[in-house]
């Protein structure tokens, strides 16, 4: 079994940067609402990718480079909000011994939950979470915006119906 290479360096990232870093943290900065830090991060997570994956470059660049930076900077800054105002984010934020059981039992209900839902249903579900639109993910999955709505719908009814209601 053959591993691929990496996309080597086409030597022309260091002009891309110069020429497209502000606008790119400005327009990120518009579209993500949380901290300077956050903003920054995800522009740096796009630049990351630029290197790993080596898009095409062209008129389309800015928006891989945006679209890659928004998506990043909306994760960061769910994180922020879920560790709370004060408190560390991520991973460092560790529950009191008192809470665990009962964290560990909701994980486990989500988990049952989600394990009811059809394939397509957790998939598009997944997307959404992850912050993807209705657009992008006709876009990735080679759907209508129809089969994307329906899907999203019937598995958010699946889980309401599963959790009891809530929601």
């Amino acid at each position: 079994m053959s591993r691929q290479r990496p996309p080597q360096p086409r030597g022309d990232e260091a002009e891309l940067y110069s020429r497209l870093h502000a606008p790119l943290e400005r327009a990120v900065r518009a579209r993500v609402r949380g901290p300077a830090a956050s903003v920054e991060d995800a522009c740096s997570f796009a630049w990351e990718q630029l290197l790993r994956s080596q898009p095409e470059r062209g008129e389309r660049l800015f928006g891989w480079l945006l679209t890659v930076a928004v998506h990043e900077g909306w994760r960061l800054v769910r994180i922020e909000r879920r560790a709370g105002a004060g408190g560390p984010a991520g991973l460092e934020r560790i529950p009191a011994p008192e809470r665990e059981l009962e964290n560990r039992a909701r994980a486990l209900e989500a988990l049952q939950a989600l394990a009811g839902l059809r394939p397509a249903e957790k998939r598009l579900l997944a997307l959404r979470a992850a912050g993807y639109s209705y657009r992008e993910i006709c876009d990735i999955e080679q759907r209508t915006q129809s089969y994307v709505n329906r899907h999203l719908t019937r598995g958010r009814q699946r889980l309401r119906t599963r959790q009891g209601g809530e929601n």
